[in-house]
């Protein structure tokens, strides 16, 4: 509790390209689920929720499609962040990002031996 919400922001391109103006963002960020093959405009992250990897990252350390795990932190850059409202689905103190770098997330049953000094032990 306490810790203010992270909504990571769908990035839409069209023909490749990176769709920049905000109306159409706006317009698209609107759309159901059934007009975007399912895939959210906004994916909200909370601590301590769980997570399922969906694609084999590394076989040999036992973190493959399936396995479950526990979000512990996204990582961003601080430039890629807004609090501008962007749904009227998340409180008003929101921060949304647009670009972010990674996830780290607690994976239990990891075969991982090392330990990075900056990270707690099971941490992905």
């Amino acid at each position: 509790m306490g810790q203010r919400p992270m909504v990571c922001v769908a990035q839409d391109t069209c023909k490749g390209k990176s769709i920049e103006d905000p109306t159409l963002i706006k317009k698209l960020l609107e759309l159901s689920d059934s007009k975007t093959e399912h895939l959210p405009g906004f994916l909200p992250f909370v601590p301590g929720m769980p997570v399922i990897l969906t694609q084999n990252i590394a076989i040999e350390l036992g973190l493959i499609n399936g396995m479950n795990g526990i979000f512990r932190q996204l990582v961003y850059e601080e430039d890629s962040v807004s609090t501008d409202p962007l749904s009227e689905t998340f409180p008003n103190n929101t921060k949304y990002t647009h670009r972010p770098l990674y996830a780290l997330v607690e994976i239990v049953k990891s075969k991982i031996e090392c330990h990075l000094e900056q990270l707690q032990s099971n941490l992905v």
